[in-house]
C-alpha cells in the first residue's frame, strides 16, 4: 500500500501497468481486491483516487467484484465526497432531479484535446479510432502528467461552472483549463463524465451503485432504493445510508420518478397466456409519455427522459392546477383536435410542439395539448407505487376531472383474447397505437420492464433504435445529415450498442434540418461525410424483415428500414435489445 502522502502519478498516470495488473487479477479472480483498493482509498476524497476505483470496476465483468470495489471504497469518504462519488459512479454529473446539463459535446472536447496536446488532428483522429473511446484517448495524451490533487467536490463544482457558462467558446475554454491541470486517469474520466449521457461504460448502473451502498453501510436495499426514488439523487441516498438516516427520507415533489415500462407481446392469445385473468386493458396512446407533479403553488411536467418540459405546455397549466395538490401522475401528452377537445390527433401533429421552449399563440391554437392520466405515483403527498394497480386506479377515479385538457384514461377489466382483440380494434379505430395490459395486483416499479405490464402494438413491425452515426446525403440533401446508422442494446443488462442498419427515408426536410443541427452539436468525430455521434437520439424505425448480416456487429440487418418518427420522449437506455431483433427474425 502506498503511503497517503506519496504522489500517485507514477502508478496512476505515468505508468498504469500496475493498475492494469490489478484489473486483470480482479477479472480472473486470482487475488483479493484489497491491494488495489488500499491504494485507491488513501486520500480517498481526491478525484484521482476515485478514478482508480472506477478502473478496478471497469477491469472485471463480475457483478460481485464490481460491487466489492465500491463496498471497500465508499465508506472511506466524507459525506460531501461520498455524494459526488456515488453520482459519478452512476454516470451522473448532477443529481437526476437537477435540470442542469453541461452541454459539452464531442466537438468541444476534441478541440480542447487538440489544443492541449498539439497533435495533428488527423493523427489524433487515428488514435481515437484505434482506442474507440474519447476518455481513453485523453488518458494516453496526458499519461506522463502528475495527478492534480483535485478533490471530488472540486471537480463537481468545476462541472457546475461549465454547466452555468453559455457559449461553446466559453465552455471550451473551461474544459481546456480543467483538462490542462489533471493527469491522465483524471482526464480519462472527466471526458467520460462530460460525454457519457449517464453511462460511464465501465459496466456499472445506478441500481448496482444502490446495491453497493446498501452493503457498504449495512443498510436494507429496499430502504436505499426507496430513498433514491423519494429524493431523486443517488448521492443524497448514499449520505443518508452512511449516517443511518434512510428512513428519514421524505418525498420531494418535482423530482421526477422513473417510469414503469411494458414488455411487448405479439398477439392477444400470448397476452392471455402470460397474464392472469382478469386484467386491465388501456389504450396505448399516440403521444409522448409524461409525468405531472402538482404542488400547492407549482405544476411541473417531466418527459420520459426525466427532463422538465413544463415551459412547452402553458395551455395545460390551468387544467392541471385544479388537480389535488401533492399528486404525481403518469400519463400521455396528446395533440387534440381544435374543433373537438376529446379527439386526439396523430403523433406527427404533436411533433410541432416538441422541443419548443415558448410555443407561440398560433401553434397553441392549431395544436392544443391534453394530458391523459393512467396511473398515480403519489397521492396526498404519499408515495403509493407499492399499492396494487386496482387500488391506484380507484384513487384516480376518485379525482374530479372537470377539464378535458386533463382527464382520466379509460380502462376496462377483461378476461379473454376476444375482449383483447375487441379493444385493440377500438384503439386502432380511435387512432391509438394499440393496448397496454396491466395485472390488477401489479405495483408500479419505476424504470423496470417486467411481466405485469405488457403492450400490444400495431401489426407493423418496428424497433426503437439509437443513432450512432449520421452522414451527409446526396443531391438536394448534400448539405444536411440525412442518412442515419443506428443500433440496439446488447441486452437489458448490457448497454453496449450493436448496429442493425441504416435509414434515410421517412422524415420531412424540416425534421432532417433540425436533426442535422443536433448531430453536428453531438459529433464525437468526423470521417469525411460521416459523423460519429453521441448515442442519444432515438428513432422508431419500421422495416420489411430482419435478416442475418455479416456487415453489422449485431449479426442482423433490417431490410428496407424506414423512419417512423423521432422518439425524443425515449432515452437511449431504453431502446430495443438484440433479443427483440432475434425474436422479430423468427429465432
Amino acid at each position: 500500500m502506498l503511503p497517503p502522502d506519496q504522489p500517485p502519478d507514477k502508478t496512476l498516470d505515468s505508468d498504469f501497468s500496475s493498475v492494469t495488473t490489478d484489473e486483470q487479477s480482479v477479472a480472473d479472480g486470482s487475488m483479493m481486491l484489497a491491494p488495489g483498493l488500499e491504494y485507491a482509498v488513501a486520500d480517498a476524497g481526491r478525484f484521482n483516487r476515485w478514478t482508480v476505483a472506477a478502473e478496478l470496476v471497469r477491469g472485471t465483468r463480475k457483478r460481485l467484484e464490481k460491487s466489492a470495489v465500491l463496498e471497500s471504497y465508499l465508506p472511506s469518504l466524507d459525506a460531501e465526497s461520498l455524494a459526488v462519488a456515488a453520482r459519478f459512479f452512476s454516470g451522473l454529473v448532477f443529481p437526476r432531479h437537477d435540470m442542469r446539463v453541461t452541454q459539452v459535446g464531442g466537438s468541444i472536447v476534441f478541440a480542447a484535446l487538440e489544443s492541449l496536446s498539439g497533435i495533428d488532428p488527423e493523427l489524433l483522429h487515428d488514435r481515437y479510432v484505434e482506442l474507440g473511446d474519447a476518455g481513453d484517448l485523453a488518458r494516453t495524451l496526458f499519461v506522463a502528467r502528475r495527478a492534480s490533487g483535485l478533490t471530488l467536490p472540486e471537480v463537481g463544482q468545476l462541472f457546475a461552472e461549465i454547466a452555468a457558462t453559455r457559449g461553446s467558446a466559453a465552455k471550451r475554454a473551461l474544459v481546456e483549463a480543467l483538462l490542462a491541470q489533471v493527469g491522465g486517469g483524471e482526464a480519462q474520466y472527466i471526458v467520460k463524465l462530460l460525454l457519457g449521457s449517464g453511462e460511464l461504460r465501465i459496466g456499472l448502473k445506478e441500481a448496482q451503485v444502490e446495491d453497493a451502498v446498501a452493503k457498504a453501510f449495512t443498510q436494507p436495499i429496499a430502504l436505499v432504493r426507496r430513498a433514491t426514488l423519494l429524493r431523486g439523487d443517488i448521492g443524497e441516498t448514499a449520505v443518508l445510508a452512511q449516517q443511518g438516516l434512510l428512513e428519514s427520507a421524505s418525498l420531494a415533489l418535482f423530482h421526477p420518478i422513473g417510469f414503469m415500462l411494458a414488455s411487448p407481446l405479439p398477439t392477444a392469445e400470448a397476452i392471455v397466456e402470460q397474464m392472469t385473468a382478469p386484467f386491465a386493458v388501456e389504450h396505448k396512446y399516440d403521444g409522448i409519455r409524461a409525468q405531472v407533479h402538482v404542488g400547492e403553488d407549482r405544476v411541473a411536467i417531466f418527459s420520459r427522459t426525466l427532463d422538465e418540459i413544463t415551459h412547452g405546455y402553458p395551455d395545460l397549466m390551468e387544467a392541471l392546477s385544479h388537480l389535488p395538490h401533492g399528486t404525481v401522475l403518469d400519463g400521455e401528452l396528446l395533440a387534440m383536435d381544435p374543433a373537438d377537445p376529446l379527439r386526439a390527433l396523430p403523433f406527427r401533429i404533436l411533433q410541432r410542439r416538441l422541443g419548443r421552449k415558448t410555443p407561440g399563440a398560433e401553434v397553441l391554437a392549431e395544436v392544443p395539448a391534453a394530458f391523459v392520466a393512467y396511473d398515480v405515483l403519489v397521492a396526498n403527498g404519499e408515495l403509493v407505487i407499492d399499492e396494487p394497480y386496482q387500488q391506484r386506479r380507484a384513487r384516480l377515479e376518485a379525482i374530479a376531472w372537470p377539464d378535458p385538457r386533463a382527464r382520466l384514461a379509460g380502462a376496462e377489466i377483461v378476461h379473454s383474447p376476444v375482449d383483447v382483440e375487441r379493444m385493440f380494434t377500438q384503439a386502432r379505430e380511435s387512432g391509438d397505437e394499440g393496448l397496454i395490459v396491466k395485472s390488477l395486483d401489479s405495483p408500479y416499479t419505476p424504470g423496470r420492464r417486467g411481466k405485469s405490464w405488457v403492450k400490444l402494438k400495431k401489426a407493423e413491425q418496428s424497433l426503437d433504435v439509437v443513432v450512432t452515426g449520421a452522414e451527409r446525403g446526396h443531391g438536394r440533401r448534400a448539405g444536411v445529415l440525412s442518412d442515419y446508422t443506428f443500433a440496439v442494446r446488447t441486452s437489458e443488462t448490457d448497454p453496449s450498442l450493436l448496429t442493425v442498419g441504416k435509414a434515410y427515408n421517412g422524415l420531412t426536410d424540416v425534421e432532417i434540418a433540425a436533426l442535422t443541427e443536433r448531430f453536428r452539436a453531438i459529433t464525437v468525430e468526423q470521417f469525411g461525410r460521416f459523423h460519429q455521434v453521441k448515442p442519444e437520439v432515438v428513432l422508431e424505425v419500421t422495416f420489411d424483415m430482419v435478416q442475418p448480416s455479416a456487415r453489422h456487429k449485431s449479426g442482423y440487418a433490417l431490410r428496407f428500414p424506414r423512419i417512423v418518427r423521432i422518439r425524443d420522449d425515449k432515452p437511449a437506455a431504453e431502446v430495443d435489445t438484440l433479443a427483440t431483433v432475434k425474436r422479430l427474425a423468427g429465432e
